[in-house]
């Protein structure tokens, strides 16, 4: 199962937390990567969440698949 498949199985909005340690990142550097509008994330009371149905289609846009 590739990470792309692992991620969009999910059943619900994943934290920054979550996909960093999937995608072998620092959550630092997602952050930035939000705030810089370069990754779809929306906020939820507060808190940063990731649709695993966005992320999917983002990292395949990254990784050109």
């Amino acid at each position: 199962m590739t990470i792309i498949e692992i991620v969009e199985s999910k059943p619900n909005a994943m934290t920054v937390e979550e996909l960093a340690t999937l995608v072998s990142q620092s959550p630092k550097t997602l952050y930035k990567a939000i705030k810089a509008g370069r990754m779809p994330a929306y906020r939820l009371n507060g808190s940063i969440r990731l649709d695993p149905h966005d992320i999917g289609e983002w990292l395949r846009k990254r990784c050109g698949k």
